[in-house]
Order: C-alpha cells, then structure tokens, then sequence
C-alpha cells in the first residue's frame, strides 16, 4: 500500500512539473520596442513610428502643435530590420552614445530621435561624431522607410489657416531695386 501511494504521488508531481513546463514554453516571448519622434517645426509636420521586435508597428502624424493625431496606422516590417534598429538602440545606450548639439532654424528645423526603455538616441539631424551614432541613424532611416509612411507625411508642406484671407494690395507698391537709390529730396 505505501509503495502505491509513493508512486501515485510521484507520478502527480512528474505531470505536474510536465505541465508547468509546457506552460512557459508555450507561453509567448515579451516583445521588445521602441519610438521614432521627428519633432516636426513651423512648416512641416512630424510623426511617431513604433515598432516591436516581432516587426509589427504602427505611424502616426502629429499636428500642427506637435499633438498625436488619430488614426495610427499599422504596418508588418521584416523581423530582421526591427531586431537590428532595437539592437543598435541597445548597443548606443550600452556605448553611452550621446548628441552633438546642432544649431538649427526656429522655423524649419527639426528633431529625428528614438526613444528605448527610457534612453533617447542623438538627434539624427546633427551631425554624428561615432559609428554607434551612424549606425541608430541608418537604422531610424530603414525603419521609416520600410514602414510604408508616405512620403508627403514626412515632409508635407501645411497651408495657410483658413480663417486668414488674402487680399491683393489696393494700390500696387513701386517695384524695388537691388541697387541703392538715393532718396529725393522735396524742393
């Protein structure tokens, strides 16, 4: 009798074991991600890319105010070049890649960095002082090409507001010169 329940209570903790292995084994791997923000500036407006080490992701374009607009759009890149972008972001943190500051235009310049797991890569409009940096650069700009944003998104020109009408000078304004005139003095 003790020699049977020995062997039914080591077989109920085989199959539980079993079963406790299969569990994790079938249970899906954490996927890692991470965000592509182009700041956007006066003229033209920015976006936001994720993408997941599975290679799924999605785009957005943001306002004029630098806001998320809706909807996302989701897109499936190659597994290979979404593990690279998320591995060169994690060798960049590894290297302490940093930004080199840049002077940019209050009205046209704009910002293209990512973020991972809290760390944000140098800007990738400035100039690039290490191959790490070269490296998250190329790998920002494969991944916004592979994800299928349309190219008037990434650089698309924003309009006059609506509620600012033009209107044609009543009186037309003499044509300048290029060369100084000398001013005419009333006699």
């Amino acid at each position: 009798m003790r020699f049977s329940s020995m062997n039914m209570r080591f077989r109920f903790q085989l199959s539980v074991a079993a079963l406790a292995l299969l569990t994790i084994a079938a249970a899906p791997c954490r996927l890692d991600g991470a965000r592509i923000f182009d700041s956007g500036s006066t003229n033209v407006r920015g976006f936001t890319i994720a993408v997941r080490s599975d290679g799924t992701g999605w785009w957005r374009p943001s306002s004029r105010m630098g806001q998320p607009t809706t909807p996302e759009h989701t897109f499936t890149i190659d597994q290979r070049v979404a593990r690279r972008f998320l591995g060169a972001l994690a060798d960049g943190r590894a290297q302490h890649v940093g930004s080199v500051p840049c002077m940019k235009s209050a009205s046209f310049g704009h910002s293209v960095f990512a973020i991972w797991h809290g760390w944000r890569s140098p800007d990738i409009t400035c100039p690039l002082d290490s191959a790490g940096a070269q490296r998250i650069a190329a790998d920002i700009h494969a991944v916004i090409a592979a994800s299928g944003m349309p190219a008037p998104t990434v650089g698309r020109r924003i309009g006059l507001p609506g509620n600012e009408p033009r209107r044609q000078p009543s009186e037309p304004s003499p044509a300048g010169s290029a060369t100084p005139q000398p001013r005419s003095t009333p006699t």
